[in-house]
């Protein structure tokens, strides 16, 4: 063994988000490269009595403070890694102070990157760039689709927004300026997924989208189900206002061999390139439009992007980073 790890949630470690993903991918790629990884929500923090060589704090707002906390009371040493909400705002001086006492910073995208420096000037000399990796969704068929599924026939032109119910993620924009795509394409079936964050936006959004037959809400999918929705797709879209990195639902999606576009953000400008991103809802009409309707130019994106994913978003590349930055930190294994 090398390093003991701790890694610290800010959501139950069953929960279906981006953060438990990221998590769990990370703990089964140092795991392979001999280190032993516990996951766990920060919520578990109190009953920890074991010896950690180091925590990584899986979110510099709703988990760093904590473990910060922990550390001081546990000789400890920590990381923190920011994942995306994280970065909006200006941070409380509790969170500056956390990102402040920790050994080292670890961003997720080269813009988030540059936004968290921004945020954290005591972050500037000490925050390393690893790009996300991507875990591919397990093999799936027809069968394993969610019963939430509507009727799909050989005509259907499905688009799927994977990336949950929340006002940073703009799904209610998606849906409105879908709207017009919808009118003029009768066989389009526009599907949302993903964890819905609940409160206002989410009652606005559900009580827009009953509006609509073309268009559904499937729940928070299991990677089974996702996995079988995304084989159904013709194109994954995200609208999102932030990104703490490439986002996993999109690097899914273009694993699967799904083409994909998104808003105007540096993440999704890093993952998908500018002529794969959007300014406004016309952009994204246009965009989506030419993808439903030219087979061989949504044949090239989709290659260009597995291109890119496979390239700069493998897991051997990201936890052979990881395992070079974790023992510079710690001076190697205890």
């Amino acid at each position: 063994m090398k390093l003991n790890l701790l890694i610290v949630l800010p959501c139950s470690v069953n929960a279906a988000r981006g953060n438990t993903t990221t998590a769990q991918r990370l703990a089964a790629g140092l795991e392979a490269r001999k280190h032993q990884v516990t996951v766990i929500d920060v919520d578990g923090l109190t009953n920890v009595s074991d010896k950690y060589d180091l925590l990584i704090a899986c979110h510099a707002v709703d988990a760093a403070p904590q473990v910060q906390a922990w550390c001081a009371e546990n000789d400890s040493q920590y990381l923190v890694l920011f994942t995306g909400t994280d970065l909006n705002g200006k941070p409380s001086a509790n969170v500056t102070a956390a990102v402040a006492g920790a050994e080292h910073c670890i961003s997720l995208g080269s813009g988030p990157g540059r936004r968290a420096k921004d945020l954290f000037e005591c972050a500037r000399s000490k925050t390393t760039i690893i790009p996300q990796a991507v875990l591919a969704l397990p093999r799936s068929t027809r069968s394993d689709l969610p019963e939430s599924m509507p009727a799909l026939n050989s005509e259907s032109e499905l688009v799927i927004v994977p990336n949950g119910i929340r006002a940073i993620k703009n799904v209610s924009e998606t849906l409105y300026e879908m709207r017009a795509l919808a009118d003029e394409r009768p066989q389009l079936i526009l599907c949302f997924a993903g964890h819905d964050f609940g409160g206002k936006y989410s009652d606005d959004f559900h009580a827009e989208l009953a509006k609509h037959d073309w268009a559904h809400y499937l729940g928070n999918l299991s990677r089974l189900e996702l996995s079988a929705v995304i084989n159904a797709s013709k194109i994954a879209v995200s609208s999102s206002h932030s990104e703490g990195g490439a986002p996993n639902s999109l690097l899914e999606c273009i694993a699967a061999g799904r083409p994909a576009v998104g808003s105007d953000i540096a993440p999704h400008r890093e993952l998908l390139d500018q002529e794969n991103c959007f300014r406004f809802g016309k952009e994204m009409r246009r965009l989506v439009r030419s993808i439903l309707e030219d087979s061989p130019a949504a044949m090239l994106t989709t290659r260009k992007l597995e291109e890119k994913v496979r390239f700069k978003h493998g897991l051997n590349a990201e936890s052979l980073a990881w395992d070079r930055l974790l023992l510079t930190i710690t001076k190697g294994a205890n």
